[in-house]
């Protein structure tokens, strides 16, 4: 069943090649995801506080935080086919959990659904990202001009 609201990605999901490529190692032929324009996530922080098999070290999260925080990314709208594969690139629902988020855009407040680690994955101390991963999502805000401080505080 397609969600109704708009999808808002972080971290890797901002990198579109690495989405494609996904996809078509996974047999996802018919994903159609349409990037709507860049959101911020209103009182959460990035943190890299789960490993991740796949990425060969930590992986992108988002964690409730004081109200001033936010976390930069995009929303996309998602055909039935490409929520059915973010799911399955998220590990949904055993290592990521869907979450009901608000995020601010150019035009204002809206509702969004983004991904969170599940409570049993966060580990209690700092998973290193590769330099690969950090770069997608790095390359990922820069080509948005979006700023790279959320980032650069989850690493630290």
């Amino acid at each position: 069943m397609a969600e109704s609201l708009p999808c808002f990605g972080y971290g890797s999901n901002l990198d579109a090649d690495d989405w494609k490529e996904w996809c078509e190692r996974k047999g996802h032929d018919h994903v159609e995801m349409v990037e709507i324009g860049n959101a911020y996530l209103i009182g959460y922080q990035m943190k890299f506080h789960y490993y991740s098999n796949n990425r060969k070290g930590g992986a992108a999260d988002v964690v409730l935080a004081d109200a001033t925080a936010e976390v930069p990314g995009a929303l996309f709208i998602l055909n039935n086919e490409a929520w059915e594969a973010m799911d399955r690139k998220e590990g949904y629902p055993s290592y990521y959990k869907k979450k009901y988020v608000t995020v601010r855009t150019s035009d204002g407040e809206t509702k969004a659904i983004t991904y969170t680690v599940v409570e049993g994955k966060i580990l209690d101390r700092y998973q290193k990202p590769t330099p690969e991963y950090e770069a997608l999502i790095r390359n990922g805000l820069k080509r948005r001009n979006l700023p790279t401080s959320a980032l650069d505080a989850a690493l630290e």
